[in-house]
């Protein structure tokens, strides 16, 4: 992580909620400890609901007393100017104005202050440089990997080194690689979700575990007392994001669950029935930026997709407003006639481009249809 800092002096760490990006730039401000002279600080917004208090936080870590009749935002950037020192901005996104606000006074008054922020979407500053936290490596289902390779993947050393936290006579077995690698892949990777996952072990076995996942939701509770409520859940994980997004935004989320296989843009625009093109681009632009839509640029006609995860979590949402039938029609009928659109251009001089797309788009089956 040092190497994605480089000469940056804003680096933001990005990704869904659960994906470890917080622990990332701990880890990031340790190694980077002799770097700066000046100290390593790290400033918690997650407890913080008031932008206002956004400066007060900052203010409470570096020890620096607001002096009255004077800005906050003054007396901090004194304290800094001279000094060469890491701020660890941790849990921006709902407080993503503030903390951007925050960051630009400091990173223009102060030339040796350098800022690593994680949240769910960038600040959105000039100079900023993303680094999207990616989720954890997680085997093929389609060619289980040996006991012995288990090792090279990060999903499920995670789950087994949990597995064994709370259950010490576990351990890998013939029987066990499936549902632990299932387990492991169905959860997209995300290691809050494995986490909670692990610890069901102690009154399920792992293909129990893998059977209910369906259920994840309700299954995948109890984390860490310790922990902000938000993580203690696999739904608080997901409500919390999900909380952040306008109204608009939330209806357009809540839509794309009928796409099992990620989509194109102008599949959105029929599931989301007449909307702009420029709206969906603009909605779908904003998903990405707050982490719950991904997009996948390879090949001419960029993809966008959700985590399995998040999928289902949008699924429900859906049934919540009693909208899925007519969103899963409209996309039955964009795919009938793309369907049939492709048959007649393979018999023409487009059939490498249709190939390609029918390739790339091959799961059309609207969910519960």
């Amino acid at each position: 992580m040092k190497r994605q800092l480089g000469s940056a002096r804003l680096l933001t760490m990005t990704g869904p909620g659960g994906t470890g990006k917080t622990r990332l730039s701990l880890q990031m401000a340790t190694d980077l400890l002799g770097d700066f002279p000046d100290g390593v600080w790290l400033v918690e917004f997650a407890p913080i609901a008031e932008p206002a208090l956004v400066s007060q936080a900052l203010s409470m870590s570096l020890g620096v007393r607001e002096e009255t009749g004077r800005p906050l935002i003054a007396t901090l950037t004194d304290y800094l100017r001279s000094r060469r020192a890491l701020l660890l901005f941790d849990n921006c996104e709902h407080l993503i104005d503030a903390c951007a606000r925050l960051t630009d006074d400091l990173l223009r008054a102060c030339s040796e202050v350098r800022i690593v922020a994680s949240s769910r979407e960038p600040l959105g500053l000039t100079g900023e440089v993303v680094y999207r936290v990616p989720p954890l490596s997680v085997p093929d289902l389609r060619a289980l990997p040996t006991i012995e390779q288990f090792g090279q993947y990060e999903a499920t050393r995670l789950f087994v080194d949990r597995a064994m936290a709370v259950k010490p006579d576990f351990a890998l077995t013939e029987e066990t690689v499936g549902p632990v690698a299932q387990i492991s892949q169905r959860l997209d990777g995300i290691p809050l979700a494995i986490e909670l996952a692990a610890a069901r072990v102690r009154t399920l076995s792992v293909r129990q575990l893998a059977e209910h996942l369906d259920e994840r939701f309700r299954l995948l509770t109890g984390g860490s007392r310790a922990a902000l409520p938000r993580h203690q859940t696999l739904r608080g994980l997901i409500d919390w994001s999900y909380g952040l997004l306008t109204d608009t935004e939330r209806a357009l989320f809540r839509r794309l669950s009928v796409f099992v296989g990620g989509w194109t843009l102008d599949a959105v625009c029929a599931a989301g029935g007449g909307v702009d093109r420029h709206d969906v681009i603009d909605l779908v632009g904003r998903l990405v930026d707050k982490s719950l839509v991904l997009m996948d640029d390879q090949g001419s006609e960029g993809r966008y997709r959700l985590l399995e995860t998040i999928r289902q979590y949008a699924l429900e949402k859906l049934a919540e407003t009693g909208d899925g039938d007519t969103v899963r029609a409209r996309h039955r009928e964009f795919y009938l006639d793309f369907a049939e659109t492709g048959a007649r251009r393979l018999q023409g001089p487009e059939q490498v481009i249709w190939l390609a797309r029918l390739e790339a788009d091959p799961q059309r089956i609207p969910a519960h249809s």
